[in-house]
């Protein structure tokens, strides 16, 4: 006569679920909290294509929809671009005075990270069209 083998063998495989669950949720943040990381760095270019990426995914728009769509879209980025060109004394007036009250309080770690993030964000800004005086 056989004996039965009780709780053992259950929870054996209760544990092996449990620890492969975990590791599986863990692998999974870790990946996530990486992208998202790098989505942080990205530039204004990259954030745009991938919004742009999704916006396709989500419009399922046909090859003829997507030419004037993006054609569209492009328009309007360029016209934006010069819109805010023309503005771009005022908007280095802007920033100038922010500059101002946050400089003095960072440490000097905090204000390399800043100079660094600042250098990017004027590099993302549109130039001043030539001959936009008004």
């Amino acid at each position: 006569m056989r004996k039965p083998h009780g709780l053992g063998p259950l929870l054996g495989i209760a544990g092996i679920f449990a620890l492969g669950l975990g590791l599986g949720w863990a692998g999974a943040a870790y990946r996530a909290t990486h992208e998202m990381r790098a989505r942080d760095v990205a530039d204004f270019d990259a954030a745009h294509s991938r919004a742009e990426a999704e916006e396709m995914r989500l419009l399922d728009l046909d090859p003829g929809q997507r030419r004037t769509f993006l054609a569209a879209r492009e328009e309007a980025r360029r016209e934006m671009f010069r819109v805010l060109g023309r503005s771009r004394p005022e908007l280095d007036g802007i920033l100038r005075r922010s500059d101002q009250k946050i400089r003095p309080v960072l440490s000097p770690r905090q204000l390399a990270i800043y100079d660094r993030l600042e250098t990017a964000l004027r590099r993302g800004l549109p130039e001043r069209p030539a001959g936009a005086d008004d």
